[in-house]
């Protein structure tokens, strides 16, 4: 009997060191999970885009305390990459003009960092999608330009919520290319 007992008790003790150890271990099971370079380009945009509408929004619209909604998603049906930033503006804010402002502002601060010209675009999202300190020699020398025909951006100014209770749907939003210019981009206005 004493003999179960002790192997009972030894079980249950090796059994919490190895839970333990798991729990301690966490870091190391982080580690061993893949992280592939679209994984991390995500995680880039999705930061970038964060701060590109907390830094352009009150400066362009004004906007106090209200915040904006951004992110990333991917489509895996059209193989799509959209940034988005929605803001709740006042209806007199809502307009296809503020909106291409916007955008431009957007972009421009995404790209604040690269060489300026008809490549900042291309430039930025071939570097968000490349880890840091990462050399990728040539084989990715076109990731950039590829890049630009996947990803898109989408403004949309919407009413806030109290403004939609009482009956205001009007609704603007633009989207196009990081590279687009102001002509280019797809306007879509709610009523």
């Amino acid at each position: 009997m004493v003999r179960i007992v002790a192997a009972v008790l030894a079980a249950l003790v090796l059994w919490g060191a190895g839970a333990r150890a798991q729990e301690a271990n966490v870091l190391t099971r982080l580690m061993d999970e893949p992280l592939t370079l679209f994984d991390w380009g995500l995680a880039q945009l999705d930061r970038d885009i964060a701060r590109a509408a907390r830094d352009t929004l009150p400066r362009r619209v004004g906007l106090g305390a209200v915040r904006p909604q951004t992110g990333s998603i991917y489509d895996w049906r059209s193989k799509r990459v959209t940034l988005f930033v929605s803001a709740a503006l006042p209806p007199a804010q809502r307009t296809r003009q503020a909106c291409a402002a916007v955008f431009r502002d957007i972009v421009r601060t995404l790209t604040d960092g690269a060489p300026q010209g008809a490549s900042a675009a291309g430039w930025y999202l071939l570097n968000a999608f490349k880890p840091k300190g990462h050399y990728w020699g040539d084989r990715f020398e076109d990731v950039g330009t590829k890049l630009l025909d996947v990803v898109r951006l989408e403004v949309s100014f919407i009413p806030a919520t109290f403004e939609s209770l009482r009956g205001d749907r009007r609704r603007v939003s633009c989207a196009g290319r990081l590279d687009a210019d102001p002509e280019e981009l797809a306007v879509e206005e709610t009523s």
